[in-house]
């Protein structure tokens, strides 16, 4: 049996469950609209995640820790979130946030704690990750809210910054060459396939050699790669056939030839033979440091993808649209919106001496 009641005008649900009454708040204001959401959202879901054992309704007595919620959190988005989601949540609360506080008591961190490690968040990632970050955070709090082991989620009172969506900086061509010829090895051929393919990194580490038709001059963009896993691409868009240019080919050759006699199906491979867990090592472990050596200002690795749509959008052999897709985006507005400023107008080429009357 479950219901809900109104007090003070707060909303919050009675359940009934093996003979114990299980009262929880929502947090929401009593008001037609949330006894809408209580009604056909979170009731039935709350009762749920009772009955198949994801919330924990053991004595109030029993102490609970950030790990325990935590965990609660995960096994409750497993089912509901996709795996790529998934794997970003785990790896947050295990290198973000359990290193610092997995082992405290849920209701023994001060808001003082939260904002110092969130400011710290801002100060070493993106406006967007550290959102992120503090989000998932969040989440787990709300659990314990639930659960009535903390009165307040903190993170109601912690403001976030604005999510400040990265320009695209794509290199001049130049500098571009001069990047791709001062690396070596597979770095230089992982370099030249960036460049003049537009694959996130994900992607490229993620490539495989049956991806790769060079009797075609096509390989296929199949999965990415994270936290060492292959993973379905970011959209259903994202699963393409992008062109190899002629640029490119010499670099792939170059690259099938170190890998011949590798057991691993993947292009790109560590010293060890293995496949890369994402692009984070190859960012923080070559790209930075080449970048250091030519002198050059610091670009993040994902400007790659940005030299290589900007090139063809400037060389005016290709339709919007067909950027637009050997980029994987969903729509080409999308493509206009962030690289609206590098798209030739048209309007330049307009005989301006023909009369519209």
């Amino acid at each position: 049996m479950a219901s809900f009641y109104a007090k003070n005008n707060k909303l919050y649900l009675s359940i009934y469950h093996k003979e114990q009454r299980i009262i929880k708040p929502t947090g929401l204001d009593d008001n037609a609209k949330n006894r809408k959401l209580v009604k056909n959202d979170l009731l039935p879901n709350v009762l749920f995640q009772i009955q198949t054992g994801q919330i924990d309704i053991s004595p109030k007595g029993e102490v609970k820790t950030v790990k325990d919620y935590a965990e609660l959190f995960l096994k409750s988005k497993r089912v509901l979130v996709k795996e790529s989601t998934y794997i970003r949540y785990e790896s947050i609360i295990n290198n973000q946030i359990l290193p610092t506080f997995g082992k405290r008591a849920i209701d023994s961190i001060k808001l003082s704690e939260i904002k110092r490690w969130f400011n710290y968040w801002i100060e070493e990632r993106s406006s967007a990750t550290a959102i992120y970050i503090a989000n998932t955070f969040s989440a787990i709090f709300q659990e314990a809210f639930y659960d009535e082991a903390i009165e307040k989620n903190p993170f109601q009172y912690i403001k976030r910054p604005k999510k400040v969506q990265g320009e695209a900086q794509p290199f001049e061509k130049e500098v571009m060459l001069q990047i791709i010829q001062s690396a070596s090895g597979w770095f230089q051929n992982f370099l030249a396939l960036s460049f003049f393919t537009g694959l996130r990194t994900g992607e490229a580490v993620a490539l495989k050699w049956s991806d790769v038709d060079f009797n075609s001059q096509e390989l296929e963009v199949k999965r990415s790669r994270r936290y060492g896993k292959d993973i379905t691409p970011k959209t259903q868009k994202s699963v393409r056939t992008v062109p190899i240019f002629d640029e490119l080919l010499p670099y792939l050759e170059s690259q099938r030839e170190l890998t011949k006699d590798s057991e691993s199906e993947y292009v790109f491979l560590t010293r060890l033979g293995t496949p890369f867990n994402d692009g984070n090592r190859i960012r923080d472990f070559h790209w930075k440091k080449l970048l250091k050596e030519l002198k050059l200002p610091y670009q993040r690795l994902y400007d790659t993808r940005s030299t290589f749509a900007t090139m063809m959008l400037s060389s005016g052999k290709f339709s919007i649209n067909q950027v637009a897709q050997m980029m994987g985006h969903t729509n080409i507005e999308m493509l206009i919106h962030k690289y609206n400023k590098f798209i030739p107008s048209e309007v330049k080429k307009i005989d301006k001496s023909i009369g519209i009357l």
